[in-house]
């Protein structure tokens, strides 16, 4: 049997691993998670969804994977959180604040430790969307009604990702806890702690396991894989992903919507069990 190259596997979730209609191949996939095993290769999601969406996206196999979850805010082993980060509760409010003051055509969602929160007069376009997203979602007539200990992980917001740089640096300027702003699509902007990414929640995961950077394989499509992907000894950027994206990996994996992330894994695989 020949040695696959990697031995850690981190892949995006929208875009990537999920095809446009939000569902993958549960059986293809769980012959390519015991194939790896089989190697000793690791399997870690790396998504900016929240921790209760994942666990619904892979219930059957949550003992068998990692998750890297709100774009690094929360680390998943064994099916327990091993890491969280969290803004403290006047920074959050403050962060909302600012948010509807300087970009009041945005619409948010915050992702808190007990629970996710948007307002009820929000088109019910992106209260469906959201309801998809955050399963344990709570509609408010004000962002005051959160409850004064709730600690904010993420920030989601349905505008221009073209602010997300502006946003992050008026922010900054006006606060001592910082914040960082990055974006999966051209209509989106997810707004987390200071320092949060990817790519430092899969070192943690990489430091556990005692492996190398140079032993990950990244898939992803998005400016916020962005950081994971120059991390990886084997970055596979999707061919439907963004341009920059693309530009930047060292390979390109078939689209989502042809399970591209499966097919290079199947590929090595197969490369590797010839003999």
């Amino acid at each position: 049997m020949t040695k696959i190259p990697f031995k850690a596997v981190a892949v995006d979730m929208d875009g990537t691993f999920m095809n446009d209609d939000l569902t993958y191949d549960h059986e293809r996939f769980d012959k390519v998670l015991t194939r790896l095993r089989k190697h000793g290769v690791h399997f870690i999601v790396s998504s900016g969804r929240p921790l209760s969406r994942l666990k619904r996206d892979f219930a059957e196999f949550l003992d068998r994977i990692d998750i890297v979850a709100e774009n690094g805010a929360i680390l998943v082993q064994d099916n327990n959180i091993i890491s969280s980060h969290y803004l403290t509760p006047k920074t959050g409010r403050e962060l909302i604040n600012f948010v509807q003051t300087h970009y009041p055509q945005a619409y948010i969602c915050v992702s808190g430790k007990e629970g996710s929160y948007y307002l009820n007069s929000y088109p019910t376009a992106f209260k469906k969307l959201m309801n998809f997203y955050y399963p344990d979602n709570i509609g408010l007539n004000s962002f005051d009604e959160i409850p004064t200990n709730e600690r904010v992980i993420k920030l989601t917001l349905n505008v221009d990702a073209k602010l997300a740089n502006e946003l992050e640096n008026k922010f900054n300027h006006e606060h001592t806890e910082r914040i960082h702003c990055t974006t999966s699509g051209f209509d989106d902007i997810d707004v987390v702690p200071y320092g949060v990414n990817k790519a430092q929640a899969i070192k943690y995961f990489l430091r556990y396991f005692k492996l190398d950077p140079s032993q990950l394989i990244a898939f992803g499509d998005g400016l916020n894989d962005k950081e994971m992907l120059e991390l990886a000894g084997y970055s596979y950027a999707m061919a439907n992903g963004n341009p920059e994206i693309i530009k930047l990996a060292k390979y390109t994996a078939p689209s989502n919507n042809d399970s591209g992330v499966l097919q290079v894994l199947e590929h090595y695989l197969d490369e590797a069990e010839k003999n």
